[in-house]
């Protein structure tokens, strides 16, 4: 790459972060870290203490207690370290049930209020933090679920449980981890480890998938116990078993391993350097795949195949990425074709007595009969609220199995529109970061904007037939993924590879082209745009 083509990203990007530069981050940094030194040692002091009193009444709980202070005080002297921890943790903890493995606690939820909430608290303030459109669309959203499920219990003179409770606040540990994310992660560097971290701790989940397909003993009991789930007692499981992982169910499994997999893609396609040994990648990539595979969740695995083609194209390595499929694609055929093909021959076989075509999937079908007999009518009775937590007596199919009819029930037609906006919003946010990366030479950033965008997109068709971002698996890499590529846009500088040079050159030179010659750039950079492109 040319000094003037190193020059001029150097340029743009310095005019995107306020000619903050990284000297400047680093300087914030110092100062933050002079303000916390009080809160410092206030946990240095109180810290043990508790954590003595706890052991002394379980040691269980003291143990707990003691890891819970060394996060914080790493979390207070580094914000960067409660990032990669938020991104390794929450989303395989996502669906424990509470009292695992601490009594009384759900590890997810303690670690998104505990560390989400210190980093969100220890913020600057910042111009570059205002909200977007997207943001508060999100917390429309939360707050419309919160205060019509308490409007609709109220009127329907239905008490709620504490269990209760805690679902109409659910959507809140989203928001603050995509928040958390976006106040922390302020260096390029920490942007590639919190992507690593994601990517690493799929590991133990796939090899959870294994093991349960392998019929290893006790397995299952370990899951259930893990969850609270009671799925491996239906009839569908022990008809077609399928992996369900470290969730109660296989499709949030499978919402979760979208995410992953996508990102790991991004990560290929886009040849963003993680620290990882080489190979590593791909075999993250693999792996991800043919766990998906084992959840035999077609939506799923149609929106991983959609998601990674709208990536190549827009990454402008179509070519590449039809061989890379080629490759994936007979790999998990060796491993898992036999048993995705017993899935389809289920899903599309006729049955005697039932007036379906053999071209509408079982499941579909189910799901309809459901919704225009049971849901759709219980919508029409309350289309301005909803009906909240509430299922009324019509209803004897508690599962709405679609994420728009999950918003009507919840709050009706307007949290539904809500949630239209949020997903519009959603696109356009991580379209624009996506496009102004690749002009300006941020790869992590594009690449993660990318994966959301290509997300959001399959997540339309994807959520008519499973509520994938109300239920456990998919919400918390998706927001965090997201909240990276917002850091990245919000704390923009040059992107260093792992060996100290800058990520100025771009390695998608046919899409990036495609943009300049949208934006009609100055002739200059539409010089180093072809002496990218002839490297």
């Amino acid at each position: 790459m040319s000094p003037a083509a190193t020059l001029a990203s150097r340029t743009a990007d310095r005019s995107l972060s306020g000619g903050g530069g990284v000297g400047q981050a680093c300087a914030s940094n110092n100062r933050s870290l002079a303000r916390r030194r009080p809160l410092l040692a206030i946990v240095a002091v109180a810290g043990p203490l508790a954590a003595g009193a706890a052991c002394a009444h379980q040691a269980v709980e003291g143990i707990a207690l003691v890891v819970g202070v060394i996060v914080i005080t790493a979390v207070l002297v580094r914000p960067a370290v409660g990032a990669y921890l938020l991104a390794a943790i929450v989303p395989i903890t996502a669906g424990w049930q509470r009292g695992f493995p601490v009594p009384g606690l759900n590890l997810s939820e303690v670690a998104i209020a505990a560390i989400g909430g210190l980093l969100i608290a220890m913020a600057p303030r910042h111009a570059r933090l205002r909200w977007k459109a997207f943001e508060w669309l999100l917390l429309a959203f939360c707050l419309g679920w919160l205060g019509l499920g308490l409007v609709n219990s109220w009127a329907l003179g239905v008490s709620l449980s504490v269990s209760d409770l805690e679902t109409l606040l659910g959507p809140f540990q989203f928001f603050i981890l995509y928040r958390a994310m976006v106040t922390s992660l302020r260096a390029p560097r920490e942007r590639v480890v919190a992507v690593t971290s994601l990517l690493v701790a799929s590991l133990p989940v796939d090899v959870l998938v294994y093991l349960q397909q392998a019929r290893i003993p006790a397995i299952n009991q370990f899951i259930s116990r893990m969850t609270g789930g009671s799925v491996f007692e239906s009839y569908a499981y022990h008809y077609f078993a399928r992996a369900t992982g470290p969730f109660p169910h296989w499709t949030p499994l499978a919402g979760y391993l979208i995410v992953v997999l996508l990102t790991a893609v991004g990560c290929v396609l886009y040849q963003v350097q993680l620290p990882l040994p080489r190979g590593a990648l791909g075999g993250l990539l693999l792996a991800a795949a043919v766990s998906l595979a084992f959840t035999a969740e077609l939506s799923a695995i149609a929106g991983a195949l959609i998601g990674s083609v709208l990536l190549a194209v827009w990454a402008g390595r179509s070519r590449q990425a039809v061989w890379a499929m080629v490759v994936v694609t007979a790999a998990v055929g060796v491993v898992a074709g036999p048993y995705l093909f017993q899935r389809l021959s289920d899903q599309f076989a006729s049955s005697a007595g039932v007036a379906r075509s053999t071209l509408i999937p079982q499941t579909l079908a189910y799901r309809w009969q459901v919704w225009t007999t049971q849901y759709l009518p219980a919508i029409g009775q309350r289309p301005l609220t909803g009906w909240g937590l509430t299922l009324p007596s019509s209803i004897s199919w508690p599962f709405s199995e679609s994420q728009y009819v999950t918003d009507l029930m919840a709050g009706g037609v307007p949290l539904l529109a809500v949630f239209g906006g949020e997903l519009a919003a959603f696109y356009a946010l991580c379209r624009g970061l996506r496009q102004r990366s690749m002009l300006t030479g941020s790869v992590t950033t594009a690449m993660l904007a990318g994966t959301v965008a290509a997300l959001v997109l399959v997540l339309v068709p994807m959520n008519v037939v499973y509520p994938y971002l109300t239920s456990a698996g998919m919400p918390a890499p998706l927001f965090i993924v997201a909240g990276i590529a917002v850091a990245g846009a919000t704390w923009n500088a040059p992107e260093p590879r792992l060996g100290g040079t800058e990520l100025t050159g771009a390695p998608y030179p046919v899409a990036r082209a495609r943009l300049h010659r949208r934006a009609r750039a100055p002739l200059q950079v539409r010089a180093q745009n072809g002496a990218r492109g002839d490297r």
